[in-house]
């Protein structure tokens, strides 16, 4: 018998809609580039879903972070994109662009083009991850998953039990839990489940391989999520799902 590793076990959350991403971008007021010239910007998404390996900005004229992020904003809007104004933020002015497919999509980055982007002169940030009606997505950066099933007992002792206790099978429910680690200016999951609390929102939920074999399905709803960050230590959440109604067992 082949045992199979426990990390190969996760809790997925199934997407209620077609979702765009929404990603944030901030550049520094101040010299983000070594000097002026181009950024590239890699993992663009077009309006079909389609990933763009790669685009870049025209050159910069000031090396600020107001010229730098209109030359981002110029190439990213030619390209299906759509923007809020630009905020100055500290040391930094942002934009959030959210891109015209709905849907799972990847992550947009840059690289150095004829300029070298100085370090933290661009950062990267998910406001809102894209997701697929119905696509199943596995808690990020888990640490454990678990599931239980449970039946409550009914007492059916009589006089004619013989003097012990006779039970009949009453009502099945289910539990998917997990814990995980987090990151809270990109990972979502937490800011997802915290909604869905809020919302008293029903979700539906898997507990199943990664890639193939036994999976559990069902639909629930948060009945506890905490985080916890202690001092020198990795910042992590715990999320509990109660199931509501019956729970399918099924291969994929």
């Amino acid at each position: 018998m082949a045992i199979k590793n426990a990390s190969d076990l996760l809790v997925y959350k199934k997407s209620p809609a077609d979702v765009a991403q929404i990603t944030r971008i901030k550049v520094l007021n101040t010299t983000p580039l070594s000097a002026n010239g181009t950024v590239k910007i890699l993992n663009t998404t077009t309006s079909g879903g389609a990933n763009v390996a790669e685009l870049e900005t025209a050159s910069t004229t000031s090396n600020t972070g107001s010229d730098l992020i209109i030359k981002i904003y110029t190439v990213l809007v030619n390209n299906g994109y759509t923007s809020s104004s630009s905020v100055t933020d500290g040391d930094y002015i942002y934009r959030d662009f959210t891109n015209a497919h709905q849907g799972d999509v990847n992550t947009l980055s840059f690289a150095d083009g004829t300029a070298e982007i100085d370090e933290s002169g661009i950062e990267v940030i998910v406001i809102q991850s894209g997701e697929t009606l119905n696509g199943q997505e596995p808690i990020a950066h888990s640490t454990s998953a678990s599931i239980s099933f449970n039946e409550d007992l009914r007492d059916i002792t009589s006089k004619d039990s013989g003097g012990y206790q006779e039970n009949a099978g009453g009502l099945r429910s289910f539990e998917l839990s997990s814990d995980a680690l987090q990151d809270i200016n990109a990972d979502l999951d937490f800011k997802e489940f915290y909604d869905d609390v809020h919302e008293r929102n029903e979700v539906i939920v898997r507990f199943a391989e990664r890639d193939s074999g036994v999976k559990w399905e069902g639909s629930g709803f948060i009945s506890s999520l905490s985080m916890d960050a202690g001092v020198e230590e990795n910042v992590t959440y715990s999320v509990t799902i109660t199931g509501t109604g019956v729970v399918t067992k099924g291969t994929y």
